[in-house]
């Protein structure tokens, strides 16, 4: 008897991408739809998937973004009809689901551990016998982990870090046939996802490359002073920079060699996005992303360039740097 068709939707970063991995694991011979989507597109591609495209024959999976409400209804609708969909995420803007729909699981920490999308998905696939676990795809799923949530900083576990250079680095299709063909050995020598010889030099010379290019952008951010009215009004004190890509890392140190912000705000035209970073813990970015139409996690959160968002961090950061010259 034939599987039903899988359709995965889930986040192009690493955590999401790496969820698709463990499908590919999961079900080597089974047919999929794997769908790159982000925080900003998904509501609009699950619903016209939904409305559009959903049969029986088809087994739904989204993993590391959520939806809105409206489309959360429609999920709602879809599964009372006997469709079979699923949501796994770790993010806290996505709690609300998980306590109003059982197709949602949400779960944020773990045995005193933050969540990743990729840990959480791993655990249900073994959990279901649907995978099973082994050394190196472990410490995989753990790297992935440790990167997303950023404990690779405390701990130190630096191999998490050069993991998510080596995944922007290197072409994407080459990156998850290596990792597949990798997690696919098991041994017992075969406890750890090791990189290559080429990897390794690939990493060294961009870690190099990316110290040049955080000095570059400590010295191009612009202190602006913002009113958000949460709670209660408070005003903070934002590093607003413009940044393309490496938002979590070049975030992170930009925060820490710089005191006196509360959050950095990295602004991507391109993508009409801005990412904010922080590492205080008075500063709770999920609510202040979600009061600028946004999500995510209290320390790493972002939103798109909206008239407010425009308004509150590009054109002061503007006015500042003209006022500079």
């Amino acid at each position: 008897m034939n599987q039903p068709k899988l359709v995965h939707f889930s986040d192009k970063d690493l955590d999401g991408e790496s969820c698709f991995l463990l499908s590919r694991l999961a079900f080597p011979s089974r047919e999929m739809d794997l769908r790159g989507v982000t925080p900003y597109t998904v509501n609009q591609e699950v619903q016209r998937f939904l409305e559009e495209e959903l049969s029986r024959e088809m087994d739904v999976v989204i993993t590391d973004v959520s939806v809105n409400e409206e489309v959360a209804a429609l999920i709602q609708k879809k599964v009372k009809q006997g469709h079979s969909l699923r949501l796994i995420d770790h993010h806290p803007t996505a709690l609300p689901l998980a306590a109003s729909y059982d197709w949602a699981n949400v779960i944020i920490e773990d045995s005193g551990k933050k969540t990743s999308a990729t840990s959480l998905y791993y655990a249900y696939l073994v959990n279901q016998g649907l995978l099973a676990p082994s050394g190196v795809l472990s410490d995989y799923v753990e790297l992935v982990r440790s990167f997303d949530t950023w404990d690779w900083d405390a701990s130190g576990n630096i191999r998490a870090n050069q993991l998510n250079l080596l995944f922007y680095m290197v072409e994407r299709n080459v990156f998850v046939q290596d990792v597949i063909s990798r997690l696919r050995e098991d041994g017992p020598d075969q406890d750890q996802f090791v990189f290559n010889e080429v990897e390794s030099v690939l990493i060294y010379t961009e870690e190099k490359r990316m110290d040049e290019f955080e000095q570059k952008k400590l010295k191009q951010m612009k202190h602006v002073e913002v009113e958000i009215d949460l709670a209660k009004t408070r005003t903070f004190q934002v590093g607003v920079v413009f940044l393309e890509q490496y938002h979590s890392t070049t975030g992170n140190f930009l925060c820490k060699n710089d005191e006196q912000i509360d959050f950095v705000a990295m602004l991507d035209p391109g993508k009409g996005r801005i990412s904010f970073r922080t590492i205080k813990d008075d500063v709770d970015l999920a609510v202040i992303a979600q009061h600028y139409g946004g999500g995510g996690h209290p320390k790493a959160s972002g939103c798109s360039f909206t008239g407010v968002t425009m308004k509150a961090f590009v054109y002061p950061a503007l006015q500042v740097h003209t006022s500079q010259r």
